[in-house]
């Protein structure tokens, strides 16, 4: 995914959902290729986020919080953190990165139906 298209995407979820936070753009290998605003981000806890994901693993920590993985697809991720911290949900893209979007806690949409939002829109651009 190039640049141009990572910030178009970017715009058009925060421009429809309040709730999304940070949004990062992984390769394959757990690399930050791009990411949205000034986010710092621990390469360690990103790179264990990949690995969480690609091994079915129950848990990921991400910004110093654990969340639960309720679904581990080769295409997708869909995690929730119990104690209100939000939800992380991703999709791979059609090139083979791996779009991750940190997703406050959310009154109106369910994690699943986050996670469809976020992999629909990665794969109709």
């Amino acid at each position: 995914m190039n640049e141009s298209k990572f910030i178009q995407l970017v715009d058009k979820l925060k421009e429809e959902y309040d709730e999304i936070k940070e949004i990062f753009l992984l390769d394959s290998l757990g690399n930050i290729i791009f990411k949205s605003e000034n986010l710092s981000l621990n390469e360690n806890e990103v790179k264990e986020i990949l690995y969480a994901w690609k091994n079915k693993k129950s848990f990921l920590n991400f910004m110093g919080n654990r969340f639960a993985i309720v679904k581990w697809a080769e295409i997708q991720l869909a995690a929730k953190n119990m104690y209100g911290e939000g939800s992380i949900c991703g999709s791979i893209t059609p090139e083979g990165e791996y779009f991750i979007a940190h997703i406050q806690e959310s009154k109106e949409l369910l994690l699943i139906e986050w996670s469809i939002i976020i992999n629909k829109l990665v794969w109709q651009n």
